[in-house]
């Protein structure tokens, strides 16, 4: 797969611009991690998940998905593959009136992935999205299960970073007096805690 095919970036028709985001990861944060999820079928979302996206877009969030799919570079799936999963989760999110504003994912594995400048805890994916959305990186929020998503925060100068058990959330928080951050830090159980 040549390199220019391992980014994705979808933009919703009528994005709310000029604002600051609520940036997401997925698996993990989300929605359930089966690991590797390439089968619509398996999309589980998070209790408490929704609510917390509400809260936000009251807020005059932009709400917006960024999402390592490193299945994608070991070949585990590919990118239609993708497409269905994340149609299914589209599909979860109208059904309670939301819907993501921009949707981010890198598919390299972390091998390849490590120079992209995509690839979590790199900050692509989040400068891409405040650039297409002219996002204010400096009031928003970034939430995941993983070192990574907290570190792609830090490094996009993104103002609050939240940190959420679920996923391998519980594992990677253990190490977390490791990691090295200028951001503000949130540690919360799961999504259903997460305000503005």
């Amino acid at each position: 797969m040549a390199e220019g095919d391992m980014h994705r970036v979808r933009v919703t028709a009528t994005p709310r611009r000029s604002c600051p985001a609520l940036f997401l990861d997925r698996d993990g944060t989300l929605v359930d991690d089966p690991g590797y999820m390439s089968d619509p079928d398996q999309i589980v979302v998070l209790p408490g998940a929704l609510p917390a996206l509400h809260r936000f877009r009251s807020a005059g969030f932009a709400l917006v998905l960024v999402t390592n799919q490193s299945g994608i570079g070991r070949g585990f799936f590919g990118w239609d593959d993708y497409d269905k999963v994340a149609a299914r989760l589209r599909q979860h999110l109208a059904e309670q009136e939301l819907d993501f504003d921009a949707e981010c994912a890198c598919g390299h594995a972390p091998d390849t992935g490590a120079t992209c400048g995509w690839r979590k805890p790199s900050p692509g994916m989040l400068e891409e999205a405040a650039r297409r959305l002219d996002l204010d990186l400096s009031a928003s929020v970034m939430v995941g299960d993983k070192a990574s998503d907290v570190w792609a925060a830090d490094a996009a100068g993104v103002d609050r970073a939240v940190h959420v058990l679920t996923g391998a959330g519980s594992r990677e928080r253990v190490d977390h007096s490791d990691w090295q951050l200028s951001v503000s830090l949130d540690m919360i159980d799961d999504l259903s805690a997460l305000l503005p």
